[in-house]
């Protein structure tokens, strides 16, 4: 069975990748803001302090700032100034956000008060969501003290998961819509091998990270009934979420993911998770070079990371970029969890994201970019920061035999 020793990181580390990942979020949302770096101080525009509003853009700026204010409140949550910390970092995000748009007075941009309204109400909404989420957790925690060993990285995963199956997460109430979903099941294409497949192997890794956070607070026989219902309430969500469409393809991908996923789970911890590393891999090669329609002149490779993301739009991004983190995690936490160094794998993981994205540059509608690279960076960082990581000990019995 796996092991329920937390790995411990040594004192101070809590606070040191605190503020490392303070220190991210802050350089992303400067980056985001600044981008394309192109700078023109010899025309600056004007500054818009009244002007039409539009919902992408209200998003936009909401989200900028969303994860640091969820992230601070976290750090914050219990303290007894607490409210004295929110009140300093709401400072220093106004000021950071008023900066940012009157620099972009002098960038193909466009500089607007409403842009810095809309970024603090990010931060706000991010640290109530912080602190309801905290306060929610610790209750949970104290009532059920097996929550405390839960494998947080696992979590991640799952979000990782609904994010790239339902992003923007915004249900439906509209009969038609509802009906439009339904009628993709015959109007589309059957034969969409990319989307089955990709969708099949995001269900089987969703599952395992269900099933390894249920597994890791000792909730074992809880397991196998909460991935059913998952399984059902990701198909049902397929129709009552806008912008979904599925089709059969993918109907058919998530429930042959599902069932490659309990069968997988018959199998011992160590085989299992290579298993899922396999998987995991292969979802992000075909994902990366499809469709395998080769060029004879190769495109520049952009090193400016997140070009393209930052120049599309913002559902198509969300659900790209959760994706690929999707399988950069799995393939790390596989490994790693079976033994593998977790910086060996990490690094492996960048190689393999790197040849994707250079492999690109012979694919004619694709766009090649560093991107990838500095995700797979990322999660191997967050799975180290996370501290939690456990390893499945050599001789693992029969996963039947764990819990009789």
């Amino acid at each position: 069975m796996e092991s329920n020793d937390n790995t411990r990181h040594p004192a101070g580390a809590g606070g040191r990748n605190h503020r490392i990942a303070v220190g991210l979020l802050l350089v992303l949302i400067v980056y985001g803001s600044l981008y394309p770096l192109t700078w023109n101080f010899a025309q600056p525009q004007d500054f818009i302090f009244r002007g039409p509003l539009g919902l992408v853009d209200v998003l936009e700026n909401v989200i900028l700032f969303l994860p640091l204010g969820g992230l601070l409140a976290w750090h914050h949550h219990g303290s007894s100034r607490q409210w004295r910390g929110f009140a300093m970092w709401f400072v220093i995000a106004l000021i950071v956000a008023s900066i940012l748009q009157w620099l972009q007075k002098y960038l193909p941009r466009t500089p607007a008060l409403s842009d810095i309204a809309f970024n603090m109400l990010g931060f706000v909404a991010g640290w109530w969501a912080g602190m309801l989420s905290q306060s929610t957790l610790n209750r949970l925690a104290q009532r059920h003290l097996n929550l405390q060993g839960a494998d947080r990285f696992a979590l991640v995963m799952i979000v990782l998961w609904l994010t790239t199956e339902f992003f923007p997460f915004i249900p439906t109430l509209d009969v038609s819509s509802v009906v439009d979903n339904v009628k993709s099941l015959w109007q589309q294409d059957l034969w969409q091998p990319r989307r089955m497949v990709l969708h099949m192997g995001m269900t089987v890794i969703g599952l395992e990270a269900l099933a390894r956070l249920v597994r890791s607070a000792a909730w074992e026989r809880l397991a196998r009934p909460l991935a059913g219902i998952a399984m059902l309430g990701m198909l049902a969500g397929k129709f009552f979420i806008i912008n979904q469409a599925p089709g059969l393809p993918v109907v058919l991908g998530i429930v042959a993911g599902a069932a490659v996923w309990r069968g997988i789970d018959q199998i011992a911890a160590r085989p299992r998770l290579w298993t899922l590393l396999v998987i995991a891999t292969g979802s992000y090669l075909l994902h990366a070079i499809w469709p395998l329609q080769w060029s004879d002149s190769p495109s520049a490779m952009r090193w400016l990371p997140f070009a393209s993301s930052l120049s599309g739009s913002i559902e198509a991004v969300v659900t790209s970029l959760a994706f690929e983190c999707l399988c950069f995690g799995a393939i790390i936490w596989s490994a790693a969890r079976n033994g593998a160094s977790l910086g060996g794998m990490t690094a492996c993981t960048a190689i393999l994201a790197f040849a994707g994205e250079w492999t690109q540059r012979y694919l004619p509608t694709r766009t090649s970019e560093i991107t990838s690279v500095l995700l797979a960076l990322g999660i191997g960082w967050l799975i180290a920061a996370l501290g939690n990581l456990q390893h499945v000990k050599r001789g693992t019995p029969h996963v039947r035999s764990l819990h009789r």
